[in-house]
């Protein structure tokens, strides 16, 4: 029964107006806190055992035409340890919600709501769509559990070009809705583990998009790993849409939400991996209204700390962050993943241009 509710409200995101889709949301928010829907104790005991053997008789059944039909995924066990970006679709879902404890549908719900996005991308009409279904499933649900489940989902996503804009759409709205502001606050701080762990999961994703990266690191205060970021995009293809990328960021940067982040730049001591990454974006931009705004926001910081820094620098070695759980986070294979998947779009790009 709830399995055919959820189908039907996809139905409605899809055909139906604002004020439809906006009561479709909140019967989805009642059947994700219906405890009847979640993970048992014997449920997640069963994803976590080993695969058994199968029978005979539990073999894949062949349909009229001979061919063979898929096994249930739920049938196959996902083992501890496993790499969830290898792992299909279904085996993610069983995965992540034995983890969470989430409804048995939710995730499964935030497949499809990705493919149907995934068709949306393909039209010409306004996105306005993803952002409203998105920021209404932020208010009502778990934010955490929206991004994350979205986040874990685009990693394995295999067109490249979806993911890529998917992310953006993500790290805007992450950036500028006001229900996402707990969220921003953990990945501010980072003071826990279940932050940081927020943080690697939206990294893993976010690497789709280079400037999404940057941002995020902006946003978390990771400024020394941005820095690192920065320096690879001089292997990267800089096109038009790359260029509008940072100019979005540079307007975010004079917003609200960056506040603590331009007060920063008065500590010039603790902050110089703060501003030698916004003087990366700052030559990668064209002389455009971007680079004017950036420029003059870097020449508000006090002229006497930036003539003192590189004497400091000298005589006093960088301590590293000093936040006790992002100490632990391993950003070398960070960045290493951000290559490998921007290496992806490269090897994709060059197929697209030969076959044109």
């Amino acid at each position: 029964m709830a399995e055919g509710m959820a189908v039907r409200l996809l139905a409605f995101l899809v055909l139906g107006s604002c004020m439809v889709v906006l009561l479709d949301l909140e019967a989805l928010a009642e059947i994700s806190s219906n405890p009847a829907g979640q993970i048992t104790q014997d449920l997640q005991m069963a994803v976590e055992k080993p695969p058994r053997e199968l029978t005979p008789d539990r073999k894949d059944k062949k349909d009229k035409e001979g061919k063979k039909r898929p096994s249930d995924p739920r049938q196959s066990a996902v083992r501890k340890g496993d790499n969830l970006s290898k792992l299909p679709k279904a085996k993610l879902t069983v995965e992540y919600e034995s983890k969470h404890g989430l409804n048995v549908y939710f995730t499964k719900f935030m497949v499809s709501l990705l493919d149907m996005f995934k068709v949306d991308q393909q039209s010409t009409e306004p996105k306005e769509r993803e952002y409203f279904i998105i920021r209404q499933l932020s208010h009502l649900l778990n934010a955490e559990d929206i991004f994350q489940s979205f986040s874990k989902i685009l990693v394995i996503e295999e067109d490249l070009d979806f993911a890529k804009k998917m992310v953006q759409t993500l790290n805007t709205i992450l950036l500028t809705s006001t229900e996402l502001f707990g969220l921003r606050s953990q990945l501010k701080t980072l003071n826990s583990q279940d932050s940081c762990s927020l943080f690697c999961n939206l990294y893993m994703s976010w690497c789709h998009s280079p400037i999404a990266t940057v941002s995020l690191c902006f946003l978390s205060q990771n400024y020394s790993h941005a820095c690192q970021l920065l320096q690879t995009f001089g292997d990267l293809e800089v096109t038009v849409d790359f260029l509008k990328e940072i100019d979005k960021l540079v307007q975010l940067i004079e917003s609200p939400i960056f506040a603590y982040l331009r007060l920063q730049l008065l500590d010039v001591q603790n902050n110089q991996d703060l501003i030698k990454s916004l003087y990366g974006l700052l030559m990668l931009l064209p002389q455009s209204e971007a680079f004017k705004l950036l420029r003059y926001r870097l020449d508000c910081i006090p002229h006497y700390q930036l003539a003192l820094m590189n004497d400091k620098q000298k005589t006093k070695s960088s301590a590293g962050d000093q936040r006790p759980f992002v100490s632990h986070l391993n950003f070398l294979d960070l960045l290493q993943h951000f290559k490998q998947v921007q290496e992806k779009h490269r090897q994709k790009a060059i197929v697209v241009k030969q076959r044109r």
